[in-house]
């Protein structure tokens, strides 16, 4: 006799489903500090981009399924916000042992990479910006890896509400055999 499995909720749903999608998230973050050192880094930084819609839709499908097309917008929306807030965690963790032990001068090096790339272009030469990057690389005002992870938190999270409200707009249509017939 099988045992009838009571439906989770989009709490527990987002607790199960957050572990892979911040390891998801850590992979792409991940790519993208190292990309400067293997180039097809930044290919596979940008294929994890744009394959994160599909991704948070995707789990936000199959709770939509999972519930027999009964979740409701905002339930949908909360799951994809759930899943971006604990998979920023983990990536923000990731970023930040990755910056803080393996690659700490990552941030002044990209600061360097930027003046020495405008300092070859012969307009930018004498331009406020590189001025103002310099002074800061010399006086070593850039962030922290820590504020760059605080920094990462925020982007992901707020993005990630965003990101999510559209999908859930295309995870909750209705399924076909709940479709009333006209």
């Amino acid at each position: 006799m099988m045992e009838h499995e009571a439906k989770k909720s989009i709490y527990q749903r987002a607790g199960e489903w957050g572990v892979p999608f911040g390891l998801y998230l850590s992979c792409m973050a991940a790519a993208s500090i190292y990309a400067d050192m293997f180039t097809p880094l930044s290919i596979v930084f940008l294929a994890l981009l744009l394959a994160t819609p599909v991704v948070v839709y995707s789990f936000q499908r199959r709770k939509f399924i999972e519930d027999d097309g009964f979740t409701e917008y905002a339930g949908l929306w909360m799951l994809g916000i759930m899943l971006f807030l604990l998979g920023a965690v983990i990536a923000s963790l990731v970023v930040y042992l990755v910056l803080q032990y393996l690659r700490p001068d990552y941030i002044y090096d990209q600061a360097r990479l930027v003046i020495e790339t405008y300092s070859k272009v012969p307009e930018m030469r004498d331009n406020e910006m590189l001025r103002v990057v310099q002074r800061m690389v010399d006086e070593k005002l850039l962030p922290t890896p820590i504020e760059m992870v605080l920094n990462v938190y925020w982007f992901i999270t707020f993005g990630g509400s965003l990101l999510s409200a559209l999908t859930a707009l295309v995870a909750q249509r209705t399924l076909p055999k709940y479709r009333k017939k006209m």
